[in-house]
């Protein structure tokens, strides 16, 4: 089944394209990467699928039926790349996780009935029971990244946006938080659109790879996409780091 429908999707500002005619689909419970260079529109064609900004010409389609933002009952998780708060709120993971239930909500991952089990069996899942009663300002990178996803499947969504989820974590953090992300994919059957900049993470986690640069480059199973001329037509001559990472997993 097709998760994920994106047909000729365009956005502009000030005359300009940021992405143009973009067309791809994601297949229910799998993991796409979107990958491409700094200013390629991989942002903006997430808020554009979120309804977060207008777009203007093309359709988006979840589980084969039209998809507006605040206008559809499929549900969706989204962790942006930064949350901006104040940190010195007064405001614990738990009451944060409370404050994301809506009035009825609903429990098949947990299979639970209080709020507050729910909260704790989110906190279980992510594995960030121990910060329940933290301060949200105190938590590092990695810690808020767990919590910013358990906030992201407290109303078990469907299909999960990720807007480069780990930058500002440290490798090791990067690690358990990717390995998180296909765990919830594998056990849960969790549809996840991840943007990253390591091809390393996409070679190791996502089933397929959407290349683009305001416009779609190619799309396809990372071993046989990622070839040097693709990678070399996103980044440039500069970047043979990344063509290096690739060999590694040939």
């Amino acid at each position: 089944m097709i998760a994920l429908h994106v047909e000729n999707l365009c956005v502009k500002a000030d005359n300009r394209h940021l992405i143009e005619n973009i067309t791809f689909s994601v297949e229910d419970g799998s993991i796409i990467a979107i990958i491409g260079p700094n200013g390629a529109g991989k942002t903006t064609l997430i808020k554009a699928i979120l309804g977060l900004i207008p777009y203007q010409t093309g359709t988006v389609s979840l589980f084969g039926r039209p998809f507006k933002n605040n206008h559809s009952d499929i549900k969706v998780g989204y962790v942006p790349q930064r949350l901006e708060f104040d940190r010195t709120i007064p405001l614990t993971v738990s009451e944060l996780l409370g404050f994301t239930l809506p009035p009825v909500y609903p429990v098949p991952f947990l299979k639970r009935k209080s709020a507050r089990e729910h909260i704790e069996g989110l906190l279980k899942i992510v594995g960030a029971q121990a910060l329940a009663q933290r301060s949200i300002g105190s938590l590092s990178g990695g810690e808020l990244q767990r919590v910013m996803i358990a906030k992201a499947i407290v109303n078990e969504p469907k299909i999960l946006f990720l807007d480069e989820p780990a930058s500002g974590v440290d490798i090791e953090g990067q690690e358990r938080f990717h390995d998180l992300i296909r765990r919830l994919n594998r056990e849960k059957g969790l549809t996840v659109i991840l943007i990253s900049h390591d091809l390393n993470v996409v070679y190791r986690y996502a089933d397929n790879v959407l290349c683009m640069n305001r416009k779609l480059i190619c799309t396809g199973r990372p071993e046989e996409t990622l070839t040097d001329e693709v990678i070399k037509s996103m980044y440039g001559e500069m970047m043979g780091a990344y063509i290096h990472s690739c060999h590694e997993h040939d």
